[in-house]
């Protein structure tokens, strides 16, 4: 089975520092997969070079077989939902959803029917002509993911989420995206530095400075590592 994404042998510098040093890893088709990291660790170049914000200097990179320099191709397949918000705050919800759906070359008609197979799941029929200033940090979030399903990717991309969103609204969204890999079979790729978004049975990397140090499901990390939880590991490897 090919994979959602592939990272192979990945290096990065800025000047003439290693930000990424060999990080490599691949996600399965329909799995939730997290990435963890402190601030600094590598997370959001990693991002950067997954969405081609920045140019590969050195690996490759393939979304669903693709490479990612096949960017037509590659880009078809992702939903992207970007730690700063990206969305127009002076149009309605729907304005929003139809002018991604527009970049996308969908059709009104085309994005009506992918939003409507959504809205409900998520929350948002009744927001479809609010105006985004309107909304509140987690309904704004919202309104990107759905955005970033629009194109019925094969992998969503999410980096640090729900940052600077209440608990509630945390958990609400996080529960969603795992429903979405269950009900549409997408892969996910869950950037976080928060320890209360992981279940022990996800399959995650680890990076530190720049460096994958633990790859696996977690509860099997746990173990390795003779600890009692996820917080205790993470601690041990990056201290």
């Amino acid at each position: 089975m090919s994979k959602a994404l592939k990272l192979e042998n990945l290096y990065y510098k800025y000047d003439k520092e290693n930000v990424l040093d060999n990080v490599s890893f691949d996600i399965e088709q329909s799995s939730f997969f997290v990435l963890l990291g402190l601030n600094g660790a590598g997370k959001s170049t990693l991002f950067a070079l997954i969405t081609r914000l920045l140019s590969l200097q050195e690996g490759t990179i393939h979304i669903n077989d693709f490479p990612i320099k096949d960017y037509k191709n590659a880009l078809k397949n992702m939903g992207i939902v970007f730690q700063e918000p990206t969305l127009d705050l002076d149009l309605t919800v729907r304005q929003n959803l139809y002018f991604y759906g527009s970049m996308q070359g969908l059709s009104f008609k085309e994005t009506l029917k992918s939003i409507d197979n959504e809205i409900d799941n998520i929350g948002l029929r009744e927001k479809l002509d609010t105006i985004v200033r309107d909304l509140n940090g987690g309904h704004r979030r919202r309104v990107e993911i759905l955005r970033a399903l629009i194109n019925e990717p094969k992998i969503l991309l999410l980096d640090e989420a729900t940052v600077g969103l209440d608990v509630k609204s945390r958990f609400e969204i996080i529960d969603y995206i795992r429903d979405v890999v269950k009900q549409r079979g997408i892969a996910v790729l869950w950037i976080t530095h928060l320890f209360d978004e992981i279940k022990e049975d996800d399959k995650a990397a680890i990076i530190k400075n720049g460096k994958i140090i633990e790859n696996g499901i977690i509860s099997e990390i746990i173990s390795k590592h003779d600890k009692k939880t996820l917080s205790e590991v993470f601690k041990y490897l990056t201290k």
